[in-house]
Protein backbone atom coordinates (compact mmCIF):
# COMPACT_ATOMS: atom_id res chain seq x y z
CA UNK A 1 0.00 0.00 0.00
CA UNK A 2 2.35 2.16 0.62
CA UNK A 3 4.34 1.55 -2.47
CA UNK A 4 0.74 1.89 -4.58
CA UNK A 5 0.58 5.45 -2.49
CA UNK A 6 4.05 6.85 -3.04
CA UNK A 7 3.91 5.52 -6.78
CA UNK A 8 0.74 7.17 -7.30
CA UNK A 9 1.87 10.09 -5.71
CA UNK A 10 4.60 10.27 -8.20
CA UNK A 11 2.71 10.43 -11.25
CA UNK A 12 0.38 12.84 -9.71
CA UNK A 13 3.28 15.26 -9.16
CA UNK A 14 4.84 14.55 -12.66
CA UNK A 15 1.54 15.86 -14.07
CA UNK A 16 2.39 18.93 -12.26
CA UNK A 17 4.12 21.80 -14.02
CA UNK A 18 6.11 23.08 -10.69
CA UNK A 19 8.91 21.66 -8.75
CA UNK A 20 7.61 19.14 -6.09
CA UNK A 21 9.64 18.52 -3.05
CA UNK A 22 9.57 17.39 0.16
CA UNK A 23 11.74 18.95 3.55
CA UNK A 24 12.12 16.05 5.98
CA UNK A 25 12.49 17.20 9.66
CA UNK A 26 16.79 17.46 9.11
CA UNK A 27 16.64 20.01 6.44
CA UNK A 28 17.42 17.66 3.54
CA UNK A 29 15.15 17.46 0.61
CA UNK A 30 13.66 13.59 1.03
CA UNK A 31 11.71 13.76 -2.32
CA UNK A 32 11.51 15.67 -5.49
CA UNK A 33 9.69 15.06 -8.40
CA UNK A 34 10.54 13.80 -12.26
CA UNK A 35 10.21 16.90 -13.92
CA UNK A 36 11.72 19.16 -10.80
CA UNK A 37 14.39 17.59 -11.57
CA UNK A 38 14.78 18.11 -15.08
CA UNK A 39 13.93 21.67 -14.51
CA UNK A 40 16.39 22.01 -12.26
CA UNK A 41 18.81 19.72 -14.29
CA UNK A 42 20.05 17.15 -11.52
CA UNK A 43 19.05 13.38 -11.61
CA UNK A 44 18.39 12.95 -8.07
CA UNK A 45 16.58 14.58 -4.93
CA UNK A 46 19.78 14.78 -3.04
CA UNK A 47 21.34 16.92 -5.41
CA UNK A 48 18.89 19.75 -5.10
CA UNK A 49 20.23 20.89 -2.11
CA UNK A 50 23.46 20.47 -2.76
CA UNK A 51 23.34 22.39 -6.72
CA UNK A 52 19.94 24.84 -6.18
CA UNK A 53 19.04 25.19 -2.85
CA UNK A 54 21.45 26.36 0.16
CA UNK A 55 21.19 24.31 3.69
CA UNK A 56 20.27 27.94 4.87
CA UNK A 57 17.49 28.93 2.89
CA UNK A 58 15.92 25.27 3.42
CA UNK A 59 16.21 25.88 7.02
CA UNK A 60 14.50 29.21 6.46
CA UNK A 61 11.46 27.63 4.45
CA UNK A 62 10.86 24.96 7.02
CA UNK A 63 10.86 27.53 9.96
CA UNK A 64 8.15 29.80 8.32
CA UNK A 65 6.15 26.83 7.32
CA UNK A 66 5.87 25.41 10.50
CA UNK A 67 5.11 28.62 12.04
CA UNK A 68 2.22 29.33 9.73
CA UNK A 69 1.04 25.94 11.23
CA UNK A 70 -0.47 24.25 8.17
CA UNK A 71 -1.69 27.64 6.09
CA UNK A 72 0.09 28.03 2.84
CA UNK A 73 3.11 30.42 2.57
CA UNK A 74 4.23 31.99 -0.31
CA UNK A 75 7.74 33.57 -0.92
CA UNK A 76 9.67 34.64 -4.30
CA UNK A 77 13.31 34.27 -4.46
CA UNK A 78 16.31 33.47 -6.83
CA UNK A 79 17.95 30.47 -7.56
CA UNK A 80 20.63 29.18 -9.95
CA UNK A 81 19.82 25.71 -11.56
CA UNK A 82 22.32 23.39 -12.37
CA UNK A 83 22.60 24.75 -15.97
CA UNK A 84 23.70 27.82 -14.51
CA UNK A 85 20.28 29.61 -15.32
CA UNK A 86 19.53 32.14 -12.76
CA UNK A 87 16.07 31.94 -12.66
CA UNK A 88 12.79 33.52 -10.16
CA UNK A 89 10.57 31.07 -8.35
CA UNK A 90 7.56 31.64 -6.05
CA UNK A 91 7.56 28.89 -3.41
CA UNK A 92 4.23 27.33 -1.83
CA UNK A 93 5.04 25.32 1.17
CA UNK A 94 3.06 23.75 3.58
CA UNK A 95 3.74 22.14 6.72
CA UNK A 96 2.10 18.78 7.86
CA UNK A 97 0.67 18.18 11.25
CA UNK A 98 1.97 17.95 13.82
CA UNK A 99 2.74 20.92 14.12
CA UNK A 100 6.57 20.25 15.49
CA UNK A 101 10.05 21.15 14.68
CA UNK A 102 10.95 17.69 13.53
CA UNK A 103 7.17 17.99 11.17
CA UNK A 104 7.86 17.18 7.49
CA UNK A 105 7.28 20.05 4.92
CA UNK A 106 5.98 19.96 1.28
CA UNK A 107 6.64 22.49 -1.19
CA UNK A 108 6.03 23.11 -4.57
CA UNK A 109 8.18 25.87 -6.62
CA UNK A 110 7.25 27.50 -9.73
CA UNK A 111 9.44 29.02 -12.60
CA UNK A 112 8.15 32.87 -12.49
CA UNK A 113 11.09 34.35 -14.24
CA UNK A 114 9.23 35.41 -17.37
CA UNK A 115 6.11 36.73 -14.71
CA UNK A 116 8.62 38.72 -13.12
CA UNK A 117 10.72 39.96 -16.35
CA UNK A 118 7.33 40.93 -17.29
CA UNK A 119 6.76 42.76 -14.14
CA UNK A 120 10.04 44.98 -14.29
CA UNK A 121 9.31 46.10 -17.73
CA UNK A 122 5.50 46.87 -16.79
CA UNK A 123 6.91 48.70 -13.80
CA UNK A 124 9.78 50.54 -15.42
CA UNK A 125 7.38 51.62 -18.25
CA UNK A 126 5.00 52.88 -16.16
CA UNK A 127 7.91 54.86 -13.93
CA UNK A 128 8.69 56.04 -17.52
CA UNK A 129 5.63 57.33 -18.53
CA UNK A 130 5.11 58.99 -15.20
CA UNK A 131 8.85 61.17 -15.72
CA UNK A 132 7.17 61.67 -18.81
CA UNK A 133 3.72 62.73 -17.67
CA UNK A 134 5.43 65.00 -15.38
CA UNK A 135 8.01 66.57 -17.90
CA UNK A 136 5.04 66.62 -20.74
CA UNK A 137 3.09 70.37 -21.56
CA UNK A 138 0.70 68.44 -23.37
CA UNK A 139 -2.97 67.68 -21.69
CA UNK A 140 -4.29 64.24 -22.61
CA UNK A 141 -7.66 63.55 -22.08
CA UNK A 142 -9.50 60.07 -22.36
CA UNK A 143 -12.88 61.28 -22.90
CA UNK A 144 -16.23 59.54 -24.02
CA UNK A 145 -17.88 62.10 -26.55
CA UNK A 146 -16.64 64.88 -24.70
CA UNK A 147 -16.87 63.37 -20.85
CA UNK A 148 -14.03 63.04 -19.17
CA UNK A 149 -12.49 59.88 -18.29
CA UNK A 150 -9.37 60.31 -17.14
CA UNK A 151 -6.49 62.70 -17.58
CA UNK A 152 -2.77 63.73 -16.57
CA UNK A 153 -0.99 66.20 -14.77
CA UNK A 154 0.03 68.04 -17.47
CA UNK A 155 -4.38 68.76 -17.73
CA UNK A 156 -4.09 69.92 -14.06
CA UNK A 157 -1.43 72.44 -15.10
CA UNK A 158 -2.84 73.59 -18.27
CA UNK A 159 -6.25 73.97 -16.88
CA UNK A 160 -5.74 74.81 -13.31
CA UNK A 161 -8.53 71.83 -12.32
CA UNK A 162 -7.78 69.35 -10.09
CA UNK A 163 -7.78 66.01 -11.39
CA UNK A 164 -11.25 65.10 -9.89
CA UNK A 165 -12.31 68.39 -10.93
CA UNK A 166 -11.47 67.63 -14.41
CA UNK A 167 -13.34 63.79 -14.26
CA UNK A 168 -16.84 65.96 -13.62
CA UNK A 169 -16.37 68.22 -16.61
CA UNK A 170 -17.08 67.78 -20.21
CA UNK A 171 -16.09 69.68 -23.60
CA UNK A 172 -17.81 72.40 -23.20
CA UNK A 173 -16.17 73.50 -19.71
CA UNK A 174 -12.61 73.69 -21.42
CA UNK A 175 -13.54 74.77 -24.91
CA UNK A 176 -14.69 78.60 -25.90
CA UNK A 177 -18.19 78.78 -27.26
CA UNK A 178 -16.80 79.86 -30.45
CA UNK A 179 -15.02 76.96 -31.41
CA UNK A 180 -16.69 74.60 -29.53
CA UNK A 181 -19.16 73.53 -32.47
CA UNK A 182 -15.79 72.76 -34.51
CA UNK A 183 -14.69 70.48 -31.38
CA UNK A 184 -17.83 68.58 -31.15
CA UNK A 185 -18.00 67.87 -34.68
CA UNK A 186 -14.14 66.34 -35.04
CA UNK A 187 -15.16 64.19 -31.77
CA UNK A 188 -18.24 62.74 -33.65
CA UNK A 189 -16.61 62.33 -36.73
CA UNK A 190 -13.17 61.01 -35.59
CA UNK A 191 -11.26 63.60 -37.42
CA UNK A 192 -7.53 62.49 -36.45
CA UNK A 193 -5.81 65.56 -37.86
CA UNK A 194 -4.18 68.29 -35.41
CA UNK A 195 -6.69 71.61 -35.76
CA UNK A 196 -6.36 74.80 -33.95
CA UNK A 197 -9.44 75.99 -31.12
CA UNK A 198 -9.27 78.53 -28.15
CA UNK A 199 -9.50 76.26 -24.60
CA UNK A 200 -10.26 77.92 -21.60
CA UNK A 201 -9.17 77.84 -18.12
CA UNK A 202 -11.09 77.44 -14.58
CA UNK A 203 -9.92 81.09 -13.51
CA UNK A 204 -11.82 82.29 -17.20
CA UNK A 205 -8.80 82.92 -19.27
CA UNK A 206 -8.49 81.74 -22.95
CA UNK A 207 -5.85 80.41 -24.97
CA UNK A 208 -4.78 78.71 -28.48
CA UNK A 209 -4.69 75.24 -28.62
CA UNK A 210 -3.81 73.13 -30.73
CA UNK A 211 -6.03 69.65 -30.63
CA UNK A 212 -4.79 66.04 -31.96
CA UNK A 213 -7.07 63.16 -31.54
CA UNK A 214 -7.81 59.48 -32.21
CA UNK A 215 -10.22 56.94 -31.45
CA UNK A 216 -9.09 54.43 -29.40
CA UNK A 217 -10.77 50.59 -27.86
CA UNK A 218 -10.33 50.61 -23.91
CA UNK A 219 -12.41 47.14 -22.56
CA UNK A 220 -14.37 46.78 -25.79
CA UNK A 221 -15.27 50.58 -25.37
CA UNK A 222 -14.67 53.23 -28.43
CA UNK A 223 -12.84 56.24 -26.55
CA UNK A 224 -10.96 59.18 -27.68
CA UNK A 225 -7.80 60.34 -26.65
CA UNK A 226 -7.16 63.86 -27.02
CA UNK A 227 -4.45 65.73 -27.03
CA UNK A 228 -3.92 69.22 -26.25
CA UNK A 229 -0.81 71.99 -26.71
CA UNK A 230 -0.89 75.61 -25.36
CA UNK A 231 0.28 77.19 -28.53
CA UNK A 232 0.22 80.98 -27.45
CA UNK A 233 3.82 81.43 -27.78
CA UNK A 234 3.99 80.28 -31.04
CA UNK A 235 0.62 82.19 -32.39
CA UNK A 236 2.49 85.21 -30.52
CA UNK A 237 5.58 84.26 -32.40
CA UNK A 238 3.93 84.17 -35.63
CA UNK A 239 2.22 87.55 -35.15
CA UNK A 240 5.67 89.46 -34.39
CA UNK A 241 6.68 87.81 -37.44
CA UNK A 242 3.71 89.27 -39.82
CA UNK A 243 4.04 92.52 -37.87
CA UNK A 244 7.21 92.90 -38.57
CA UNK A 245 6.66 92.00 -41.99
CA UNK A 246 4.07 94.33 -42.75
CA UNK A 247 5.52 97.50 -40.25
CA UNK A 248 7.93 100.07 -39.54
CA UNK A 249 10.57 98.55 -36.93
CA UNK A 250 11.33 102.20 -35.57
CA UNK A 251 7.84 103.53 -35.39
CA UNK A 252 5.94 100.31 -35.42
CA UNK A 253 3.77 102.22 -37.91
CA UNK A 254 2.95 100.34 -41.24
CA UNK A 255 5.04 100.21 -44.05
CA UNK A 256 5.59 100.79 -47.39
CA UNK A 257 4.10 97.46 -48.34
CA UNK A 258 1.16 97.42 -45.75
CA UNK A 259 0.61 101.05 -46.77
CA UNK A 260 0.37 100.21 -50.91
CA UNK A 261 -2.37 97.20 -49.86
CA UNK A 262 -4.08 99.73 -47.73
CA UNK A 263 -4.08 102.17 -50.97
CA UNK A 264 -5.44 99.92 -53.42
CA UNK A 265 -8.32 98.73 -50.58
CA UNK A 266 -9.18 101.96 -50.15
CA UNK A 267 -9.60 102.63 -54.26
CA UNK A 268 -11.45 99.85 -54.55
CA UNK A 269 -13.91 100.50 -51.71
CA UNK A 270 -14.31 104.43 -52.91
CA UNK A 271 -15.02 103.30 -56.29
CA UNK A 272 -18.04 100.46 -54.90
CA UNK A 273 -19.23 103.32 -52.90
CA UNK A 274 -18.66 106.37 -54.74
CA UNK A 275 -17.03 107.86 -52.55
CA UNK A 276 -13.72 110.40 -52.33
CA UNK A 277 -10.14 109.95 -50.11
CA UNK A 278 -7.23 111.85 -48.98
CA UNK A 279 -3.98 111.00 -50.48
CA UNK A 280 -1.19 112.72 -48.29
CA UNK A 281 2.39 112.72 -48.31
CA UNK A 282 4.66 113.76 -46.05
CA UNK A 283 8.47 115.22 -45.66
CA UNK A 284 9.99 116.33 -42.94
CA UNK A 285 12.22 119.24 -43.55
CA UNK A 286 15.44 119.62 -43.10
CA UNK A 287 15.73 116.10 -41.41
CA UNK A 288 19.10 115.29 -42.98
CA UNK A 289 20.54 118.15 -40.98
CA UNK A 290 19.69 116.82 -37.75
CA UNK A 291 20.63 113.24 -38.82
CA UNK A 292 24.20 114.86 -39.48
CA UNK A 293 24.65 116.93 -36.50
CA UNK A 294 22.94 114.89 -33.87
CA UNK A 295 23.48 111.45 -35.27
CA UNK A 296 21.21 108.57 -36.13
CA UNK A 297 19.91 107.43 -32.26
CA UNK A 298 18.87 111.54 -32.35
CA UNK A 299 16.99 111.10 -35.28
CA UNK A 300 15.15 107.84 -34.70
CA UNK A 301 13.80 109.48 -31.28
CA UNK A 302 12.70 112.28 -33.35
CA UNK A 303 10.81 109.95 -35.85
CA UNK A 304 9.57 108.24 -32.80
CA UNK A 305 7.68 111.28 -31.95
CA UNK A 306 6.31 112.56 -35.05
CA UNK A 307 4.65 109.02 -35.80
CA UNK A 308 2.97 109.38 -32.07
CA UNK A 309 2.03 112.93 -32.91
CA UNK A 310 0.72 111.91 -36.28
CA UNK A 311 -1.08 108.84 -35.31
CA UNK A 312 -2.99 110.80 -32.10
CA UNK A 313 -4.46 113.41 -34.71
CA UNK A 314 -5.78 111.20 -36.95
CA UNK A 315 -8.84 109.15 -36.30
CA UNK A 316 -8.56 105.32 -35.93
CA UNK A 317 -9.94 104.32 -39.67
CA UNK A 318 -7.09 106.61 -40.84
CA UNK A 319 -3.80 105.04 -41.75
CA UNK A 320 -0.52 106.23 -41.36
CA UNK A 321 2.83 104.86 -42.68
CA UNK A 322 6.26 105.30 -42.94
CA UNK A 323 7.66 104.31 -46.25
CA UNK A 324 11.03 105.32 -46.25
CA UNK A 325 13.81 107.64 -44.29
CA UNK A 326 11.84 111.00 -42.88
CA UNK A 327 8.85 110.12 -45.56
CA UNK A 328 5.47 109.63 -44.45
CA UNK A 329 1.87 108.82 -45.85
CA UNK A 330 -1.45 109.32 -45.20
CA UNK A 331 -4.90 107.79 -46.39
CA UNK A 332 -7.97 109.36 -45.17
CA UNK A 333 -11.51 107.69 -46.11
CA UNK A 334 -14.35 109.64 -46.66
CA UNK A 335 -12.49 113.48 -47.05
CA UNK A 336 -14.96 114.74 -50.21
CA UNK A 337 -13.75 117.98 -50.61
CA UNK A 338 -10.74 119.96 -50.28
CA UNK A 339 -11.73 121.55 -47.65
CA UNK A 340 -11.92 118.44 -45.41
CA UNK A 341 -8.64 117.30 -46.36
CA UNK A 342 -7.07 121.40 -45.48
CA UNK A 343 -8.53 120.81 -42.01
CA UNK A 344 -6.80 117.64 -41.53
CA UNK A 345 -3.51 119.02 -42.70
CA UNK A 346 -3.70 122.19 -40.67
CA UNK A 347 -3.91 119.89 -37.65
CA UNK A 348 -1.23 117.66 -38.60
CA UNK A 349 0.94 120.96 -38.55
CA UNK A 350 -0.20 122.34 -35.36
CA UNK A 351 0.68 118.73 -34.11
CA UNK A 352 3.95 118.14 -35.18
CA UNK A 353 5.17 122.12 -35.32
CA UNK A 354 3.23 123.58 -31.94
CA UNK A 355 5.72 121.81 -29.10
CA UNK A 356 9.74 121.45 -29.70
CA UNK A 357 10.88 117.78 -29.31
CA UNK A 358 12.71 117.49 -26.37
CA UNK A 359 16.58 115.56 -27.14
CA UNK A 360 17.93 116.09 -24.02
CA UNK A 361 21.84 115.50 -23.44
CA UNK A 362 21.74 119.35 -23.07
CA UNK A 363 20.46 119.44 -26.53
CA UNK A 364 18.91 122.58 -27.71
CA UNK A 365 14.76 121.17 -28.32
CA UNK A 366 13.48 120.26 -31.93
CA UNK A 367 11.51 122.29 -33.86
CA UNK A 368 9.78 120.02 -36.35
CA UNK A 369 8.53 121.47 -39.61
CA UNK A 370 6.94 119.07 -42.70
CA UNK A 371 5.88 119.70 -45.81
CA UNK A 372 2.19 118.15 -46.97
CA UNK A 373 1.49 117.20 -50.66
CA UNK A 374 -2.80 116.11 -50.78
CA UNK A 375 -4.15 114.26 -53.37
CA UNK A 376 -7.54 113.39 -53.48
CA UNK A 377 -9.24 110.24 -55.19
CA UNK A 378 -10.29 110.19 -58.09
CA UNK A 379 -9.82 113.98 -59.04
CA UNK A 380 -5.59 113.47 -59.22
CA UNK A 381 -5.82 110.01 -59.68
CA UNK A 382 -7.47 106.73 -60.29
CA UNK A 383 -4.80 104.40 -59.52
CA UNK A 384 -2.13 103.60 -56.74
CA UNK A 385 0.89 105.12 -59.04
CA UNK A 386 -1.25 108.06 -60.48
CA UNK A 387 -1.91 108.95 -56.48
CA UNK A 388 0.97 108.71 -55.18
CA UNK A 389 2.46 110.72 -58.16
CA UNK A 390 0.39 113.20 -57.80
CA UNK A 391 0.66 113.36 -53.56
CA UNK A 392 4.36 113.26 -54.01
CA UNK A 393 4.59 116.57 -57.00
CA UNK A 394 2.18 118.32 -54.38
CA UNK A 395 4.75 117.27 -51.42
CA UNK A 396 7.26 119.07 -53.18
CA UNK A 397 5.69 121.87 -54.54
CA UNK A 398 5.18 122.81 -50.63
CA UNK A 399 8.37 122.43 -50.30
CA UNK A 400 9.67 125.15 -52.95
CA UNK A 401 6.91 127.09 -51.32
CA UNK A 402 8.65 127.54 -48.55
CA UNK A 403 8.08 124.26 -46.48
CA UNK A 404 6.44 123.89 -43.51
CA UNK A 405 3.23 123.79 -45.69
CA UNK A 406 0.85 121.87 -47.50
CA UNK A 407 -0.11 121.91 -51.21
CA UNK A 408 -2.83 120.36 -53.12
CA UNK A 409 -1.97 118.23 -56.48
CA UNK A 410 -3.11 119.74 -59.74
CA UNK A 411 -5.60 117.64 -61.52
CA UNK A 412 -3.38 115.70 -63.22
CA UNK A 413 -6.09 113.41 -65.08
CA UNK A 414 -7.68 116.20 -66.57
CA UNK A 415 -3.96 117.77 -67.66
CA UNK A 416 -3.17 114.07 -69.30
CA UNK A 417 -6.32 113.41 -71.55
Amino acid sequence: MVRRNASARERFFARLPGVVFRIDETGKVEFASEHGLDWAGVSTSDSLPKQVFDPETLQNLRREAIEAKGTIQTREDTVKTNLGEQRWVRIQMRALPPFTDDCQIDCILWDITELVQERNRRRESEERLQILETLSNEALFLHDGGKCVDTNNAAERMFGYTRNELLDLSASDIISSETLPLVMANIRSGYDKPYEAVAKCKDGTMFPCEINGRNVMVQDKTLRLTSFTNISDRKFAEEQIRFQASHDALTSLPNRYLFMDRLGFAIKLSQRRRECFALMFIDIDAFKELNDTGGHSTGDKVLGEIASRLTGTLRNVDTVARIGGDEFTIILPGSETPEDAEKVARKLQNALSGTPIDLGNDRPPYHVSASIGIALYPDHGETVDELLVSADDAMYAAKRSGRNNFRFATNNRSRTR
